[in-house]
Order: structure tokens, then sequence, then C-alpha cells
């Protein structure tokens, strides 16, 4: 076999790349800053909470429907439109800030960005060479996360200072950006044509499932069931413990262990597949758990963070990698969708379930607890695995 390298960071790469931190950036602010205005103008946190659960209903029902869309039109023209529109629902903040307008444009932003994450995850594994598509997914997944924390950080600094309007034409301005770039992308479906369009005349269901990457799917769903919980519990653990607003610190630990996993193990993936990263990867989420729950000062926590964020490095990025693997490229947005439908339900689920858990338990038993999903991943990948081993030899 040659050696040539195929070169990744290509221009499109990083326009995609570029375009997906700043839009995630601008989504997240988007969405800390409606949940502190409305409960200022209102003085009820439950309506916040109103927003969350339309704009999560909103996206889940679009997703559905967007691999079947995506695969049918134009993908660079597609992004442009998504990403006006978008736009579009920004600007509508500025028409009413009724709380009845608010929710209903929660649900067109829902929408937008249900149609705009599957475009970008599509796009960016459509660009990314197949010999370096683990690398790849795991780079582009991990500007996904740092716009995902960026966000909400620079939108509770800014309303602690200026308005809500004027945080909204910031918004604008930065998915304005986004839209520029989306303008330098390609339409990536030409990449694919050396293999035949097998979707063609295959019944509408089947653009949205596809039993191969079903494993894929359910570990990472279980995997942001476990982060449903540390997201959602960490500062009342931290009163739990009398550490206080310390406790924040448990996801800078993660962060730094997630950026750090994240620049090899895509890689590793390339080069030696996905079961010498996933099994370590489940251990290393459920011991970081079982101590979180045990933690009873800052080092354990800290520590706690750094195994959970090995273990959120590699669960969904590898995990989409080795889900891509197992389709033909016209499924690429089949895949796409399932997990990102996945995910979604993991985060529904893990939220309700585990507060209900953490009603009894506690906080911290609630975390210890939840490593038995860890477990659960590791088991389900040990057993269902061998499965998969056989077509992707086959591949």
């Amino acid at each position: 076999m040659g050696k040539v390298k195929v070169k990744l960071w290509t221009h499109q790469y990083l326009i995609i790349i570029l375009l997906s931190l700043v839009m995630f950036a601008s989504f997240y602010m988007i969405t800390a800053g409606f949940p502190i205005f409305v409960t200022a103008i209102n003085d009820n946190p439950a309506i916040a909470g109103i927003m969350t659960t339309t704009l999560m209903t909103a996206s889940l029902i679009t997703r559905f429907f967007a691999s079947v869309i995506i695969q049918k039109v134009n993908m660079k023209l597609l992004l442009i439109i998504s990403l006006i529109y978008f736009l579009g629902t920004i600007g509508l903040t500025f028409v009413n800030q009724s709380i009845g307008f608010l929710i209903f444009i929660r649900a067109l932003q829902g929408i937008g960005f249900s149609m705009l994450t599957m475009l970008v995850f599509t796009i960016s594994s459509n660009i990314v060479p197949k010999s370096r598509l683990g690398e790849g997914i795991v780079f582009f997944a991990m500007s996904t996360s740092v716009g995902t924390t960026i966000g909400p950080l620079i939108a509770i600094a800014y309303l602690a200072n200026y308005s809500f309007q004027s945080l909204m034409m910031l918004t604008l301005g930065l998915m304005s950006f986004s839209l520029v770039c989306s303008f330098f992308t390609k339409n990536t479906v030409k990449q694919e044509k050396e293999i035949p369009q097998t979707t063609a005349n295959e019944p509408f269901y089947k653009y949205m499932f596809d039993k191969r990457v079903l494993l894929p799917c359910i570990l990472v769903s279980l995997n942001y069931m476990t982060i449903a919980g540390t997201v959602n519990f960490m500062g009342a653990f931290g009163n739990e413990i009398n550490v206080g607003g310390s406790i924040s610190q448990f996801f800078i630990a993660q962060g730094i262990a997630m950026v750090l996993v994240r620049t090899f193990s895509g890689k590793i993936f390339d080069r030696f597949g996905h079961r010498i990263l996933i099994i370590p990867a489940a251990i290393s989420g459920a011991v970081g758990l079982i101590l979180l729950g045990f933690s009873t000062n800052m080092v354990m926590v800290l520590v706690s963070g750094a195994l959970f964020g090995i273990a959120f490095a590699i669960i969904h990025p590898i995990g989409q990698a080795w889900a891509l693997t197992l389709v033909p490229p016209e499924k690429k947005a089949t895949a796409n969708s399932m997990l990102l439908i996945f995910i979604d339900f993991g985060l529904a689920i893990g939220s309700i379930g585990l507060g209900f858990l953490a009603k009894f338990a506690g906080y911290g038993m609630t975390f210890s607890y939840s490593a038995a999903l860890m477990i659960i991943i590791l088991l389900l990948y040990l057993i269902g695995s061998k499965k998969t081993a056989a077509f992707e030899a086959n591949k």
C-alpha cells in the first residue's frame, strides 16, 4: 500500500469548521440568554423550561425528516436557506417580546437549528477523506464542542452588563458571518458519484432509519444520558458537598481532558479501529462517575472530571465515525440524522430519569448509579460489535 497521506485540512474543511464553531456558539448564546431574559421579565423559571421543551420538541420532529430533505436537495443551497431562515427567527425577537411570541420563536429556531446541525454534520463527513475519517470527525466535533461551551459563557457574562436586545444583535452578526462562510462551501454530493444512488427507489422510512448504525447510536445515546446528569445537577451537587461554585471546575478538567484526547484519538481510530478506543473510554467514564459520586473535595472532583472527559471525548465522535463506516456514502445523512435523534433522546431521558433518581438517592449517589450506563455501553459494545465486524470486513 502507498504511504501517500491524503490532505485533511483543506480549504473546504477549514470553512465548515469555522462556520460550525461560530454557528454553535451563536445558538448556545441564544439558548442561555432566553431563560435569563424571560425569568427577568416574568419572574417564573417554569416559562424558561417550557421554552427549552418547545425547542427540543420542534428540533426532534424536524430531525425525522431532515435526512430525507438533505438527500434530495443541493446541500450548499439548503445550508444558505437554513442560515437565512435562522437569521429571520433572530430578527423576529425585535418585533414582539411577549412570552407567547417568544415561545413560538423558539419552536421556529428548533426547526432551523435541527436542519443546520444535520447539514454541517453531513457536509463535514463528506469532505473528510475516508482514510482520515476518524481524525476529521473528531476535530469537527471539537469545533462544535468549543462553540457549545463558549456560547453560554459569553451570554451569561454579556447579559450581566448589557441588554437582551443587544445580545440578539450580536448573535445576528455572528450568524451572518456563518452565512458568508456558507457561500464558500461546495455541494458535497458530487463526491459520491462513484457509488450508485441505491436509495432513489427506497421507501420513505429507509431515508430516516438504517439498522446498521443502530448500535453506535445507542452507545452515544447512553453516553449523553450520563452527560445530562452532569450538566443538570452539578451545581446542586456542589452545594451538597459544600464546595459551592467551585464545582464548575469539573467542566474545566473535563474540557482539558477532552481536547487532549481528541488530538490523537481520531488518528488511532483510522489506524486501529474503534475497539481500542471505546472499551477504555467506557471504563474511564464509569470510574469517573463513581469517583464523582463519592467526592468530598475538589481534588476528587477534578480527577473525576478528567476521567469522564476521556469518555466524552471518545464515545461521541468515534461512535459517529464508526457509524459512517457502516453505511454507503449516500446514507451518510441518514446515519448523522439517527445519531442526532439518539443524542436528543439521551439528553431528554437522562435529564428526567436521573432527576427522578436524585430525589430519592441524592445527587452524589445519582452520579455513581449513572456509572451503570457506562457499564451497559461496554457490555453492548462487546456483544454488538462482533455482529458488525463481519460487515466491516466485507466492506
